[in-house]
């Protein structure tokens, strides 16, 4: 069971940290600023239209209009009556599969939630298994030695 704790721990904790640091850069105005369209709507709740609330795919597009991103996830999604050809500001911090919403300053609580899971799991999995204990396990008692 520690074995598995250390593994799912490391690994969780190693992707959580990927998410995150992109998720605090843009809850603290960190990267490019432009504008993000609405192309494809994902997961939706049980509302009927106008009241139902969707995740978006869509295309991002720097304030310069150099940086395009195709296909990347609008984090926490957007309120209800959004629908695709619509836009918002948004902001690129680099993450490999969602731009934020510009002016979120909750978009990091989500994905540190998952990195302190996966650290508690972690380090859970170290205390169970106790690698400092087995120097001492190796080494012969005192009554042994006679």
């Amino acid at each position: 069971m520690a074995i598995g704790m250390l593994i799912i721990g490391g690994i969780g904790f190693a992707g959580s940290a990927v998410l995150a640091v992109p998720a605090w850069r843009a809850a603290h105005g960190g990267g490019r600023a432009g504008t993000f369209t609405l192309t494809e709507a994902m997961s939706c709740d049980r509302n009927p239209p106008p009241r139902q609330r969707c995740g978006w795919f869509g295309d991002f597009t720097g304030d310069d209009g150099t940086v395009v991103r195709r296909h990347y996830e609008l984090a926490e999604g957007l309120p209800p009556g959004s629908k695709v050809g619509d836009t918002v500001a948004a902001r690129d911090t680099g993450s490999l599969t969602q731009i934020y919403r510009a002016g979120d300053t909750q978009a990091w609580k989500a994905p540190a939630g998952s990195l302190a899971a996966f650290a508690s799991a972690l380090v859970l999995g170290l205390l169970l298994l106790a690698p400092w204990s087995w120097r001492l396990r190796r080494q012969p008692r005192q009554a042994d030695r006679v």
